[in-house]
Order: structure tokens, then sequence, then C-alpha cells
């Protein structure tokens, strides 16, 4: 979970995704701006967005968790890398398990755990119970 950039104000505060994976690598800057020219660590992470399910009520008004699914693979934003420093925390995900699976949002490929056999779920629920509980 990473605050969103979104300046509208009807927009949810948060954007969510799933850690592929935590990578380093040892850069240097060596442009015409650069100030040095030391090695430096740089840890990033790989991630794969979730998008809202925007046809779907929720939130405090509709008394419904709010519902997402992995965003399509061919959108531009699918996937990215960021700084594990924008991480606000971790959140937990109910399935929609009577939503199904689904694997056309992305077909065989490493950003999936083996044991998700190439399949999504279709969509998922925010938990923010446990969200708020794991700050206390």
């Amino acid at each position: 979970m990473v605050h969103a950039h979104e300046d509208e104000e009807d927009h949810h505060p948060y954007w969510y995704g799933r850690i592929i994976g935590v990578f380093h690598a040892l850069v240097r800057h060596v442009g015409p701006t650069s100030r040095l020219t030391e090695v430096h660590r740089m840890d990033f992470l790989w991630v794969r967005w979730f998008g809202w399910d925007l046809g779907f009520q929720s939130g405090w008004t509709a008394k419904r968790l709010h519902r997402l699914g992995f965003m399509d693979a061919m959108d531009v934003g699918s996937f990215g890398f960021i700084n594990p420093d924008d991480v606000i925390r971790a959140v937990h995900l109910i399935p929609g398990f009577n939503l199904g699976r689904t694997s056309n949002l992305l077909g065989p490929s490493i950003a999936r755990p083996a044991s998700e056999m190439n399949e999504d779920w279709t969509y998922y629920y925010v938990n923010p119970y446990v969200s708020l509980l794991s700050s206390l």
C-alpha cells in the first residue's frame, strides 16, 4: 500500500500492489549534473498493480469493503518499480472466492507464484480492519 498520486478529491488515497520481487543495484550517476562519483546501493521493489473496481459501490456509505483486481498486463502502468521507503504497510486482501479466477489479465508469467497455476482471483476485497489493528 502506497499513497496515491491523484490530485482529485474523490479518489481513494492509496494504491495497492503485489510485490513480485525485492532487488538492489549498485549504481553510479555519471551525468553532467552528477555531484558524487561513488557507487551507491539502490533498493527497489517490482510491483504488479491492482486497479479499483469502479462499477462496485463500496466504502462506509455503501457498507461494503472496497474491491479491486489486478490491472490487465497489457495496460501501461500495470507493473512498476518503487522505492521500498514509499510502502506504507502491508494490507490483508481477501479473494472474492464467489467471483472466481481468471487468466485473462496475465498469461503464464514469473510475476505470479507457481502455486496460482497461471490464474488470479478476479477480485479482492481490501480488509481495513487488519490494517488498522496492525498499527496498534
